[in-house]
C-alpha cells in the first residue's frame, strides 16, 4: 500500500497542503493581469497548410510585393436604382476616400473605373474600391477603427467596409462574445447540477472554483504559446470547452471518491492517499489517453488543427495537474467540511443506487439482445455520415448581422460567389522587369490563352485591363511610363514587382466543384513557355492544398491515437481484449456523433431552433478535432467504470458481480458528469460562430451516447458476453507490464460488507 506512488503522493500533499494551496493562489493572482490581453496574439483563421505551395506563394507575395494580399480592405458601394458608372457617382466614390490622404500610414487605392471594370458589377448597381496597406502593417482593431474614421459615406450610395482584416477582427470579436456568454450560462448550470449530485454547497462549489482556476491557467498557457506559434482564433473557445469538461469530470471523480474514503477510514491522510491511489490514478491514465489523442493533431500541418492541438494539450495538462495536486490539497485543508452546508431536500448518496443495480442486472441477463439493439441503434444514427461533404469553412461561419459577413453576402450577390474565391497566379518572367516588350507579349499570350478556357469567367491582369487593347497597345503603354496615368500606376503597385506579376483567374464554378478543382490541377501542370513560371494560390488553391495535406496525414494520426489508447488501457486494465472493446465502442460513438452532425449542420434540420445557417457541408478540420478530442474524452468514463470493475474483480474473481459493482459505484458519477458536460456543450451551442457550435454539438451528442448507451448498456453487455476473455493476458506479457493496482487497504472488508 505505502509502496504505491499515488498513495505516497497523497500523503505528501496532506503534509504540504498549506504551502501547495498558497502557491496555487499566488500563481493564480500573478496570471490575472494577463487575461485581458489573451486575444491579442491570435491573428489568423488557421485554414492553411504553411508548407503548401499556396502558403509559400503567399509568403513570396507578402515579402516581395509592397502591398500584401491579407492587408487589403474592400469598400463596397451599392445602389438599388442608380448606374454606378455615372460620372457623378464615380466622383462621390473618390470623394468618400479622399480623406485617406491624411491617414499617416502608407497605402494605395484602386478605384472602380474604366481601367478596373472587374470592380464594377454587371448590373452596374455595385462597385468596390480596394485599399491596400504594406505587408508589415499590423491591422489591429484599433487600426481598423481609425481607418474607418477617414472614410465618409457618399450621399447617393450605400457603403460597407470589409475584407480579410475586418473578417478576422469580427471573428475575434464574436469569439470573445461567445466565450463570455458561455461563461455566463455555464456557471449556474454546473452549480445547480453539482448541488443535485452532492447535496452540499461546499462540495458543489469546489469544482466550479477549480474550473475558474483552470480557465485562467489555460488562457495564460495559450497566450504564451501564441507569442511563439501562429495560432488560430478558434483555439481559445475549443481549448476552454475541453478544459472545462475535463476539470469538472476530474473534480467529480476525486471529490466523490474522497467523500467515500473519508466516510470509511475516518483518517484524513489515508483518505487523501486512497483517493489518489484510486480516482487519482484513473485520472492520470485518462489524462494520458486524452493527451495522446490530442497529440495526434500536432501531426497535421494545417494551422487550425495544430493550434487546437496546442490548446487541447494545454487544457489536459492543466486539468490533470489541478485534479491530482491542487484539488487534494484543498480537500486536505477542508477535511470533513467538504460536506458542510448540506441541503436537506437533496439526495446525497454518492455511490450506490438500487436503480443502477437493476439496470446492470437486466443488461447482463439479456446481454446478447442488449448488445445487438444498441449497436444497431448507433449504426442507424450514424448512417447520414456516409453522405457527408467535407470542405473548408468560409465567411458563412459568421452570423449574418456581422459587418464583414454582410459585406461578403452583398459582394457575393452582386459579383458572384466565385469572385470571393479566385485563383491567384504569381507569374515570374525572365530578366529583371515584367515591363519589357518580350515579357508583355508572353503575358498577353498566356492570359488570353487561359481566358479561352470554358471554365474561366474572367482573367484580371496588367494585360487584360481594356477589352479593345491589343498586345501592341500594352507594349506601347508599359514601355513608355509617361503614358501610364495615376490610376493605372496604382494598379501596377499591387500587381507588379520587378520580374513578378499577379494574375487573377475567376472560375465560373464554386471552389469545391470538380470543374474548379480540375481547372486548378490543369494550371499547376501548365507550362506557358517563353521562360514564364507559375505559382498558384488563392482560396480555391489553398482549400485543395489543405484537403490534400489532411488526407495525407489522417491515417498516421488515427494510428497514433489507436496505439496510444490501446497501450494505456493495456497497462491500466492488464487485458488484451478490453482495450480493443474500448476502441470499438469509441468508434461507434464517434460514428453516431458524425451522423448527427451531418443531419443537423450539413442538412440543416433544426437550424431555426439552433439559430444557424445550414452549411451544406462539414468542416473537415472540425471533424478531425472532434475525432481526436472525443477519442480521449470518452476514455474518462471507460477508465472510471472499468477500474471500478477491476477493483472488485481482483478480490472476487466474479465477472458478472464485478460488472454490477462497477455500475453501482460509478454510474451516478458518470451520469452526473455527463449531464454537466452535455449542458455546458449546449451552452457552447449558443455560439454564433458555426465551428464552435458544431464542436459543442458533436461533444454533447458523443457524451450522451457514451454515458447513457455505451457505458450503461453496451459495456456491461459486451463484458458479460466475453466472460473470462475480458481479462485475458499472456503470462509473459503480464510479467513485463508495469504493475498497476487500484485497491486501498480497506477494500476487502468494504466489499465483504456489500
Amino acid at each position: 500500500m505505502d509502496g504505491d506512488a499515488f498513495f505516497r503522493l497523497g500523503k505528501w500533499i496532506y503534509i504540504l497542503r498549506w504551502p501547495i494551496f498558497a502557491l496555487w493562489i499566488l500563481l493564480f493572482c500573478l496570471c490575472i493581469p494577463f487575461v485581458p490581453k489573451i486575444f491579442g496574439p491570435f491573428k489568423s483563421m488557421g485554414f492553411i497548410d504553411p508548407s503548401s505551395q499556396s502558403a509559400m506563394t503567399d509568403k513570396i507575395i507578402d515579402k516581395k510585393f509592397k502591398y500584401g494580399l491579407n492587408n487589403r480592405f474592400i469598400v463596397l458601394y451599392t445602389s438599388n436604382t442608380l448606374n454606378i458608372t455615372d460620372n457623378k457617382l464615380q466622383t462621390e466614390i473618390k470623394n468618400s476616400l479622399k480623406d485617406l490622404n491624411k491617414f499617416n500610414i502608407k497605402h494605395t487605392i484602386i478605384y472602380p473605373d474604366a481601367s478596373n471594370k472587374s470592380q464594377i458589377s454587371r448590373d452596374k448597381h455595385a462597385a468596390y474600391a480596394v485599399i491596400a496597406f504594406k505587408s508589415n502593417e499590423d491591422l489591429t482593431s484599433t487600426f481598423i477603427t481609425k481607418l474607418k474614421r477617414y472614410i465618409t459615406k457618399p450621399k447617393s450610395l450605400t457603403m460597407q467596409i470589409g475584407g480579410e482584416p475586418v473578417f478576422l477582427e469580427n471573428t475575434k470579436e464574436q469569439t470573445q462574445k461567445d466565450l463570455y456568454r458561455a461563461e455566463y450560462f455555464a456557471t449556474p448550470v454546473a452549480m445547480i447540477t453539482m448541488l443535485v449530485v452532492y447535496g452540499s454547497i461546499v462540495a458543489a462549489s469546489l469544482p466550479i472554483i477549480l474550473s475558474g482556476v483552470c480557465m485562467v491557467f489555460i488562457l495564460i498557457m495559450l497566450y504564451s504559446c501564441a507569442l511563439i506559434f501562429d495560432l488560430s482564433v478558434f483555439t481559445i473557445n475549443i481549448a476552454l470547452l475541453l478544459g472545462l469538461c475535463l476539470t469538472l469530470d476530474y473534480s467529480l471523480f476525486i471529490i466523490s471518491r474522497f467523500r467515500e474514503e473519508i466516510s470509511i477510514s475516518g483518517s484524513l491522510p489515508e483518505a487523501i492517499g486512497n483517493t489518489l491511489m484510486t480516482a487519482g490514478k484513473s485520472i492520470f491514465f485518462s489524462g494520458l489517453a486524452v493527451f495522446g489523442s490530442l497529440s495526434a493533431l500536432l501531426l497535421f500541418k494545417v494551422n487550425v488543427l495544430f493550434s487546437v492541438g496546442i490548446g487541447g494539450l494545454s487544457a489536459v495538462l492543466v486539468s490533470v495537474i489541478v485534479a491530482i495536486i491542487f484539488l487534494p490539497s484543498v480537500l486536505a485543508v477542508l477535511g470533513n467540511k467538504i460536506n458542510a452546508l448540506k441541503l436537506p431536500y437533496l439526495n446525497t448518496k454518492t455511490t450506490k443506487s438500487v436503480f443502477w443495480k437493476k439496470i446492470g442486472s437486466y443488461v447482463i441477463k439479456h446481454r446478447v439482445l442488449s448488445f445487438c439493439l444498441t449497436v444497431i441503434l448507433l449504426i442507424v444514427i450514424g448512417l447520414p455520415f456516409f453522405h457527408a461533404i467535407l470542405d473548408i469553412s468560409d465567411f458563412t461561419i459568421l452570423p449574418k448581422n456581422m459587418e464583414s459577413r454582410q459585406v461578403f453576402d452583398k459582394f457575393s450577390q452582386k459579383f458572384g460567389k466565385t469572385h470571393l474565391t479566385p485563383i491567384l497566379v504569381l507569374v515570374t518572367v525572365p530578366g529583371d522587369s515584367v515591363l519589357t516588350n518580350k515579357n508583355i507579349s508572353s503575358l498577353y499570350d498566356f492570359a488570353h490563352h487561359i481566358k479561352k478556357d470554358p471554365r474561366v469567367s474572367d482573367v484580371i491582369s496588367i494585360v487584360t485591363t481594356g477589352q479593345h487593347l491589343t498586345k501592341n497597345n500594352y507594349q506601347m503603354l508599359y514601355t513608355h511610363p509617361n503614358l501610364i496615368n495615376k490610376d493605372a500606376n496604382e494598379t501596377l503597385k499591387l500587381m507588379v514587382h520587378r520580374n513578378m506579376t499577379l494574375m487573377t483567374i475567376m472560375s465560373k464554378y464554386p471552389r469545391n466543384t470538380q470543374e474548379t478543382i480540375h481547372l486548378v490541377k490543369s494550371l499547376k501542370q501548365y507550362r506557358p513557355g517563353n521562360g514564364l513560371t507559375l505559382r498558384l494560390t488563392g482560396p480555391a488553391v489553398s482549400t485543395m492544398d489543405v484537403l490534400h495535406s489532411i488526407s495525407q496525414t489522417f491515417i498516421y494520426a488515427v494510428l497514433l491515437i489507436l496505439l496510444v489508447n490501446y497501450f494505456i488501457m493495456l497497462i491500466l486494465l492488464r487485458s488484451l481484449i478490453l482495450p480493443l472493446k474500448a476502441i470499438f465502442m469509441t468508434m461507434l460513438s464517434l460514428f453516431a456523433s458524425y451522423g448527427v452532425l451531418v443531419f443537423i449542420i450539413q442538412y440543416g434540420h433544426g437550424h431555426q431552433l439552433l439559430q444557424f445557417e445550414p452549411q451544406n457541408m462539414l468542416d473537415i478540420s472540425m471533424v478531425i478535432i472532434i475525432f481526436c478530442a472525443l477519442f480521449g474524452v470518452s476514455m474518462d468514463y471507460e477508465v472510471f467504470l472499468l477500474t471500478r470493475i477491476k477493483e472488485n474483480f481482483e478480490y472476487t474473481n466474479q465477472i458478472n458481480e464485478s460488472i454490477i459493482y462497477g455500475i453501482d459505484h460509478s454510474s451516478k458519477i458518470i451520469t452526473s458528469a455527463a449531464i454537466i458536460l452535455i449542458l455546458i456543450c449546449l451552452v457552447f451551442m449558443t455560439a454564433d460562430i458555426i465551428i464552435v457550435k458544431a464542436f459543442g454539438l458533436g461533444i454533447a451528442v458523443a457524451v450522451f451516447i457514451d454515458a447513457f448507451l455505451i457505458r450503461t448498456i453496451l459495456v456491461p453487455a459486451t463484458m458479460a458476453i466475453l466472460g473470462p476473455w475480458n481479462w485475458y493476458l499472456p503470462r509473459w506479457l503480464d510479467n513485463i507490464l508495469p504493475k498497476v493496482s487500484f485497491n486501498p487497504h480497506h477494500s476487502k472488508s468494504n466489499l465483504d460488507n456489500k
